[in-house]
């Protein structure tokens, strides 16, 4: 067996930089960037009240209860034409840009209106409630390196700059088809005894589409040597990576195996990690082929650990693994110490004493329990054991706050 690191380095050597392209900002979630954003201008460009208030000299509010003449009004959208000066302020909304010659702002809240004055209850500092410009962003700054991978809040800081078709990496076009006579369509009301419905391939799609490729399926392949290569020539011409599940393992009716053996630069691998020990990897006419294995836990494990981060450094992206934080284990794991072993857990409690509970069963084919998890419990080859309480190393795929949860409101 070889270990999974290994593995991962030689296949992540192995993948090609794609093209780049201008999309509009709109469409750009899931992109990568492929050139460093950096504004041209100021963010804000123009020093503006952070409060609905007035602005007033820092000077004629230095003391409480301090009376001010009203000048005008300068709501957001327009900018004054007066200049405030001693024992003078002006109505301002949030947004608006400061007036000349005032220098803070006064919230309403602690002011009261006398006829056309004003009076500040309140001490206020210099510069108090002011957004002065460049306070967000500065002109010439590096707003977001290339390799970033976008999301709508990045987005909206694109929107922000003017920048409305960023660079990014062109998407993986990346061809997807499941192996095996037993597999039936999701749709398949009755089965026949043998048959089971063909949950990997639809997984995998998404799967695949949250690591922003671009998805041709190519269906279900029969358990039939002519049929496969023909798909698989089809792909090698018309994809830029192609995956596959089933059919990697030591049956004598692993079909993928049958028809790939022979073929260079194809190598079936058995990695030292659990679940997804079987594993085939190579070029098929230049595209990248991943053979997965058939059990469905083994195919996301598979997945997280070697394609989604072939697919993430094709694209150029600067973090290609899922993160990893150490929590505590809420009760004792028994693994197997020959290989690094994928524990399927529920996150519980708060910071810091979060603890990783095993989320049910977990054999290869529980895809319910992968579905109830929030990450992976990752433990190391060399370790049999971790009692409760001792720390756990976890790979987060899933956020414990999409799992139902009641606020009493």
């Amino acid at each position: 067996m070889r270990p999974l690191e290994a593995v991962r380095t030689e296949i992540l050597k192995s993948m090609r930089r794609l093209e780049t392209e201008r999309v509009p900002f709109s469409e750009s979630v899931g992109r990568v960037l492929a050139e460093a954003v950096v504004s041209n201008q100021d963010v804000p460009h123009f020093a503006n009240s952070a409060m609905d208030g007035f602005a007033v000299r820092a000077t004629d509010v230095s003391e409480a209860d301090a009376v001010l003449e009203v000048l005008a009004d300068v709501p957001a959208g327009q900018v004054a034409s007066v200049s405030v000066s001693a024992g003078q302020a002006i109505r301002i909304m949030t947004g608006a840009p400061m007036p000349d010659g005032a220098d803070t702002v006064v919230r309403v809240e602690d002011t009261a209106a006398e006829g056309d004055k004003v009076r500040v209850h309140t001490v206020v500092a210099e510069g108090k409630h002011v957004r002065e410009a460049g306070g967000d962003v500065r002109a010439g700054q590096v707003v977001f390196d290339a390799g970033l991978r976008i999301d709508p809040v990045h987005v909206g800081v694109l929107a922000t700059l003017g920048v409305v078709d960023p660079v990014v990496s062109r998407r993986p076009r990346v061809g997807v088809m499941s192996t095996g006579d037993e597999l039936q369509p999701p749709a398949t009301s009755d089965l026949a005894p043998g048959m089971i419905r063909d949950s990997n391939r639809p997984m995998l799609v998404g799967l695949l589409e949250d690591a922003g490729a671009a998805v041709i399926d190519y269906g279900r392949i029969a358990d039939d040597s002519d049929e496969l290569r023909a798909a698989l020539g089809r792909a090698a011409v018309e994809t830029d990576v192609i995956v596959t599940s089933g059919g990697v393992s030591m049956g004598d009716y692993d079909v993928t195996k049958l028809v790939l053996r022979d073929e260079a630069g194809v190598d079936f691998i058995k990695v030292a990690m659990k679940p997804g020990k079987p594993l085939a990897f190579g070029h098929l006419g230049g595209a990248p082929f991943f053979g997965l294995p058939g059990n469905p836990v083994s195919v996301v494990v598979s997945f997280e650990q070697f394609v989604r981060p072939a697919l993430l450094t094709m694209q150029g992206a600067s973090a290609v693994l899922r993160p990893q934080v150490s929590v505590v284990a809420g009760e004792r794991l028994v693994t197997d110490p020959e290989k690094t072993v994928f524990l399927r857990v529920r996150l519980e409690g708060d910071a810091p004493a979060v603890q990783a509970i095993q989320a049910g069963g977990q054999a290869s084919n529980v895809l319910s329990v992968a579905a109830a998890a929030d990450a992976f419990a990752v433990v190391p080859r060399g370790v049999e054991t971790i009692d409760e309480g001792e720390p756990v190393l976890i790979e987060l795929f899933r956020s414990p706050a999409t799992r139902e949860h009641r606020l009493d409101i």
